[in-house]
């Protein structure tokens, strides 16, 4: 009774959403005069924006995160001229101390497991259990792990023979990150898993090694020297400025891969007031089709292909925070559309150990929210929750950080999703592009009503 109720409450609430959609006029007029209710609703996205900026600053954030900026800075020795006071032998000083340091680490963890060996011993790792939720923490609005000594670990014996694989794939990966850090390259993790096939079988295995040394050493991939292969695009008024002095302009046709070295980006400049995330590529395409970046204008526009990756997330972190934009994230109106979006806002538990540097806290849920499942798309059009929809649901719904507030409103959102059993995709809602662009999304912008 009471999921009914905010269902009904929800579509009264929607009303405002549905005379915006018939009141927007679905012509290529707006491509040169932008409706002048929705260019207003875009300049007070960025004026807030702004305003919570200059309100909390970075003096809200703790000093170990400002220092692990720091040295993920120096490391690739990008740190803005207007940031430091260092002169650049001094700089290279530091950041050739930082590699020294991960090398020196290293070679430490190496050579306890030859003493143990050489004792007799059987060599082990402990590490902290990265697939458990109570190992986490929520801190500054995102997923974190607990400290070492909290966390409840595993132990890889090497004479146990199911541990054996996972920990030679450690050791593996260790080697080349000595190797990497020694000669300063940089590797992705597709080409790291080629150089050795036959022992690591899979992507998975590598994925969760790689995860496991960043946890010994305390220190993200990227700063080891491997990188993610990218796989999202962004589009829109932005260049990114590398330390090599090369200039990705991401006003292009279909948009631009977003870059493996989302770290050596050492600055970016762009005239959008905020940014569009979007779930899936083909929404992506057909808004950049539809000149969704001068109707909606100007925006910057990012997908991640689906469950986002490390570079897709690490970039809009990035862009919200040091452009000082807002983000709206568009995905489907269903479990798995819920799941990347609180993904790319809270973190995820596999990558628990980087949220600092991926979960992307401002981030607002736009749609496709279950009140316009509910009042926009057709009965048709709407699918019923499998029973893999619902575990899912119910799983989302344990989540720590749900606890809060704003994490209260979207446990509402899912339960009353999980009671009436229906879902929808974001095509159900505006089952054309012009209709995505000219109706839905402006009339969401306008409404102002995002969730998060």
């Amino acid at each position: 009774m009471v999921a009914w109720n905010v269902i009904f409450r929800m579509e009264l609430m929607n009303a405002d959403l549905l005379a915006f959609t018939k009141d927007l006029r679905l012509n290529t007029k707006s491509v040169y005069k932008q409706d002048a209710k929705l260019a207003a609703a875009i300049d007070k996205l960025c004026c807030s924006q702004a305003k919570l900026f200059n309100a909390s600053g970075l003096k809200s954030l703790p000093d170990r995160k400002i220092q692990f900026i720091e040295v993920q800075e120096l490391l690739k020795g990008t740190l803005a001229k207007e940031s430091t006071t260092k002169a650049s032998h001094d700089i290279l000083k530091e950041t050739n101390d930082v590699r020294k340091s991960l090398i020196k680490r290293v070679e430490d963890v190496l050579t306890d497991i030859n003493k143990s060996a050489e004792s007799g011993q059987k060599p082990k790792f402990v590490i902290r259990n990265q697939k458990l939720w109570s190992n986490c923490i929520y801190d500054l609005d995102r997923v974190t792990l607990k400290s070492f000594n909290e966390a409840k670990k595993t132990k890889l014996c090497y004479s146990n023979s199911e541990d054996k694989t996972r920990f030679n794939t450690i050791v593996f990966v260790l080697t080349k990150v000595h190797e990497l850090l020694s000669k300063n390259l940089t590797v992705t993790r597709r080409e790291l898993f080629y150089q050795n096939v036959v022992r690591l079988r899979n992507q998975a295995n590598l994925d969760v090694a790689v995860r496991d040394v960043c946890c010994l050493l305390e220190t993200p991939p990227w700063s080891l020297g491997i990188v993610a292969t990218a796989k999202g695009l962004v589009a829109g008024p932005l260049t990114l400025h590398h330390r090599d002095g090369s200039v990705l302009d991401c006003m292009s046709a279909g948009g631009v891969l977003i870059p493996q070295d989302i770290v050596g980006i050492r600055e970016f400049k762009s005239t959008a007031k905020y940014i569009l995330v979007v779930e899936k590529d083909a929404i992506f395409q057909k808004l950049l089709d539809e000149g969704a970046l001068v109707r909606l204008g100007p925006v910057i526009i990012i997908t991640g292909k689906g469950y986002p990756d490390v570079c897709t997330r690490q970039l809009l972190c990035r862009l919200c925070s040091e452009l000082r934009l807002q983000a709206l994230a568009l995905v489907d109106g269903d479990p798995h559309g819920y799941e990347i979006f609180l993904t790319y806002k809270y973190g995820s538990l596999a990558q628990s150990h980087l949220s600092s540097s991926l979960a992307c806290t401002s981030l607002l849920l736009l749609g496709a929210r279950y009140s316009d499942v509910m009042t926009l798309s057709s009965n048709e059009a709407r699918l019923p929750l499998t029973e893999l929809d619902k575990r899912k649901l119910r799983n989302l719904m344990k989540r720590p950080y749900l606890e809060t507030p704003v994490g209260l409103r979207i446990r509402e959102e899912l339960s009353v999703m999980l009671s009436s059993g229906t879902k929808a995709e974001i095509e159900a809602l505006a089952p054309t592009a012009a209709a995505l662009c000219d109706a839905y999304l402006p009339a969401k912008i306008i409404q102002n009503d995002f969730l998060g």
